[in-house]
């Protein structure tokens, strides 16, 4: 996995295709952290999300699917990332908890 130069916390070369609205040269890994959690825990690799975890580690990681990952990741990716975390509670927004109790 290459990097970009400087720091080796810095955000994988391999992963600029996911930030094409964001000048990536300037990205920064704790300003821009949010959004670096939510398209690679969606679309990176497995070499970019090994990244993800020793950069944000585990308990940062579960942290954001926690609290983001309902409204940031598809269903299947919250899903599989619940599983793997084994994450049981995780904020639900009210609009969605609407929704659901509209159903019934």
């Amino acid at each position: 996995m290459t990097h970009k130069p400087g720091n080796q916390s810095d955000l994988p070369v391999s992963t600029a295709w996911l930030f094409p609205e964001y000048n990536f040269a300037d990205m920064d890994v704790r300003k821009h952290r949010y959004v670096i959690m939510e398209r690679i825990l969606e679309r990176g690799d497995w070499n970019e999300i090994n990244w993800l975890f020793d950069r944000y580690h585990t308990r940062g990681v579960r942290a954001w699917i926690r609290r983001w990952g309902f409204r940031a990741l598809s269903r299947h990716s919250f899903a599989l990332w619940k599983l793997v975390l084994n994450i049981r509670r995780f904020d639900t927004p009210t609009w969605a908890l609407d929704m659901q109790a509209d159903k019934w």
